[in-house]
């Protein structure tokens, strides 16, 4: 049997990938309908800005990332589509669970669920696309999913927000065994149980067999010793630390926007959730897909033209751009302003995924890319998802007072934030030099 005929049939592989890129999506609608929520569950709750926050990023982004590493594990040694199909159904009961909270840490914990759910799906469908698809096809194939970030978030907001004007113009509901719920707990609940049907079709997608035999892997994993990995990473810690940095400050800004972008507008103009939504999801929909394609094929261009340090030098660019958006769009007032701005900031923030990435993959033995990646993204989900929200949450409770100013939280610290990536990639160009010619002497 030739290598080719190893992999699935064409169609298996491509109804898995639109089953993946499904899941991704309603992972983001189930991780960000909590921001259309957060004026009626202050209110019931009787919660503050600070409070709503730890529910956005903290509890679900330390169990997010915690769990990640044991289900990375698991991943390697069980049959990925069961874990797959078990963590959408965890995230989606979970997201079901959130209509049954009466107290805060009722919530807290179920976000924290949600967490451990999602945790389930990237390493998993990493694995099984790479399985699933002969190398010249692979790029595309990852490229697709990975895009699902942008199309996910987008479409998360357009549809959360249509969802939540219409059963908020419903009023509240009397469920059987379970009583009188209120819109936002009725939104939780309509929005968690569908994703139990995809887990039952992500189930319907056949296992392929790994291309990396036990034998292989067992070779692979003697051949870096612990010591080697950390040694590399000394070597290096100067060009890792600041990339590290970087992408770590702009995902604060990006998750404290998306976080509190939508409510930004609600409180501050009198948008209602459908408006919020539309407006916040379209942008991040279109601007974000532009910027993901677009910050790799800038990458490759500062590249080829001998700039050893030209994807790090792109995604400064990138980030001064998404610096400036996110400094204009909370102060201005007409809707076309509000959306141009906000779409360049999702623009310049999303360029630097491709960058970088890229960037770091080059300084990477093949054999430690795993591992390198691995902790690439523990470190940045942590600190960008799990303090992104928080951080604006707290300039407007601890600093202004008012949650009516939260428009001037969203201009202090995003754009405070994307200044800091912004002089890390600056600062880091000259370590990546280094680093890059250890690498390719």
């Amino acid at each position: 049997m030739s290598a080719q005929e190893d992999y699935p049939k064409p169609s298996i592989a491509w109804f898995a990938l639109v089953v993946l890129m499904i899941a991704y999506t309603v992972s983001f609608i189930d991780r960000l309908i909590l921001s259309l929520l957060v004026e009626p569950i202050k209110r019931d709750l009787e919660l503050s800005d600070f409070q709503i926050s730890l529910l956005q990023g903290f509890s679900f982004a330390l169990f997010y990332t915690l769990a990640g590493i044991p289900i990375g594990r698991l991943v390697d040694a069980t049959k990925r589509v069961n874990v797959i199909a078990i963590g959408i159904a965890l995230w989606s009961l979970m997201t079901a669970m959130c209509a049954l909270s009466q107290r805060y840490w009722h919530l807290f914990l179920a976000r924290a669920g949600v967490g451990v759910g999602e945790a389930s799906l990237s390493p998993s469908a990493y694995s099984l696309i790479t399985d699933m698809f002969p190398r010249h096809r692979l790029g595309l194939a990852l490229g697709i999913f990975s895009s699902g970030a942008s199309v996910g978030a987008g479409l998360a907001l357009i549809i959360g927000g249509y969802a939540v004007s219409a059963i908020s113009a419903s009023g509240a509901r009397t469920i059987p065994l379970v009583g009188e719920l209120q819109p936002w707990q009725l939104t939780f609940l309509y929005v968690g149980l569908p994703g139990l049907l995809v887990a039952l079709v992500a189930w319907l997608i056949p296992e392929p067999p790994r291309r990396l035999t036990a034998a292989k892997a067992e070779a692979t994993r003697k051949s870096v010793p612990f010591r080697d990995v950390v040694a590399h990473f000394r070597q290096h810690a100067e060009t890792i630390t600041l990339h590290h940095l970087a992408m770590s400050f702009g995902g604060m800004a990006s998750y404290g926007i998306m976080a509190w972008a939508p409510v930004m507008l609600m409180r501050t103009h009198g948008w209602t959730p459908q408006e919020a939504g539309m407006a916040i999801g379209a942008s991040v929909l279109v601007a974000g897909t532009l910027g993901v394609i677009g910050g790799g094929w800038l990458g490759d261009v500062m590249s080829k033209r001998g700039r050893k340090a030209g994807r790090l030098e792109a995604a400064f660019l990138s980030t001064v751009a998404a610096a400036v958006g996110a400094a204009a769009y909370p102060a201005a007032d007409a809707t076309v302003t509000i959306v141009i701005f906000f779409s360049l900031a999702m623009l310049g923030s999303f360029m630097t995924i491709g960058c970088s990435a890229a960037a770091l993959l080059e300084i990477m033995p093949n054999r430690l890319r795993g591992q390198a990646t691995a902790v690439y993204f523990f470190v940045i989900s942590l600190l960008g998802i799990g303090t992104g929200p928080t951080l604006v949450a707290s300039i407007t409770d601890f600093v202004f007072g008012d949650a009516g100013y939260v428009r001037w939280s969203l201009l202090i610290a995003p754009t405070a934030a994307y200044a800091l990536s912004a002089l890390a990639f600056w600062l880091g160009r000259r370590p990546y030099v280094r680093s890059y010619d250890a690498m390719h002497p």
